[in-house]
C-alpha cells in the first residue's frame, strides 16, 4: 500500500488592521481586488468585499465596543475550489444565538416605514445569505469568523 501525499495547494495572505471603523473601506478594497483576481464575476467579488466588510465592522464593534488599538486580522485563503475567510479578533466573544438565530431576511423592509428601517442587526443575515457557510468559534482567546465560498475555475 503506497500513502500518498495529498497536501491541498492553496494561496494565503493575512492582512492586519487596526480597530478603527474609519479605515474598514481599506480591506473593502483589497478583498474585491483579490477576488477580481480568481475566476468570480464582479457581482460575487462585490457581494464577498461585503461579507468581508461586515464582519470586519462587527469585530470594531461589538468585540471591542469600537475602542481603538486593538487589531482585527482577516485570511484570505485560496484553495482550487473555494475561498475561506476568517475575520479574526481578540475582543470579547460573539453571543453563539446570534449564530444560531433565525433570521429575517436582510433586505426585507416595509416600504411604507422607511423612517424605521434597522441599521442594526443586517450584517449576519447578509453574510448568511451570501456566502456558502459561516461558522464561529474561540480559541484561547481568539474568536474567528469563517467565512467559505464554493468556486469553480
Amino acid at each position: 500500500m503506497q500513502i500518498e501525499d495529498r497536501k491541498e495547494r492553496y494561496k494565503r495572505i493575512k492582512l492586519v488592521i487596526a480597530s478603527n471603523l474609519e479605515d474598514v473601506s481599506l480591506i473593502g478594497i483589497v478583498i474585491n481586488k483579490l477576488c477580481s483576481s480568481i475566476p468570480l464575476s464582479d457581482t460575487d467579488s462585490y457581494q464577498i468585499e461585503l461579507c468581508v466588510v461586515e464582519a470586519v465592522n462587527n469585530s470594531i464593534e461589538h468585540a471591542y465596543g469600537n475602542e481603538k488599538g486593538h487589531e482585527v486580522e482577516v485570511i484570505f485563503t485560496l484553495y482550487p475550489d473555494r475561498l475561506i475567510v476568517d475575520v479574526c479578533d481578540t475582543g470579547k466573544p460573539m453571543d453563539q444565538e446570534c449564530m444560531e438565530q433565525k433570521d429575517v431576511s436582510p433586505l426585507e423592509i416595509d416600504s411604507n416605514d422607511l423612517d424605521n428601517i434597522a441599521e442594526q442587526g443586517r450584517g449576519l443575515p447578509i453574510i448568511k445569505a451570501i456566502m456558502d457557510s459561516m461558522t464561529y468559534k474561540t480559541q484561547s482567546g481568539k474568536n474567528c469568523l469563517t467565512l467559505k465560498k464554493n468556486i469553480w475555475s
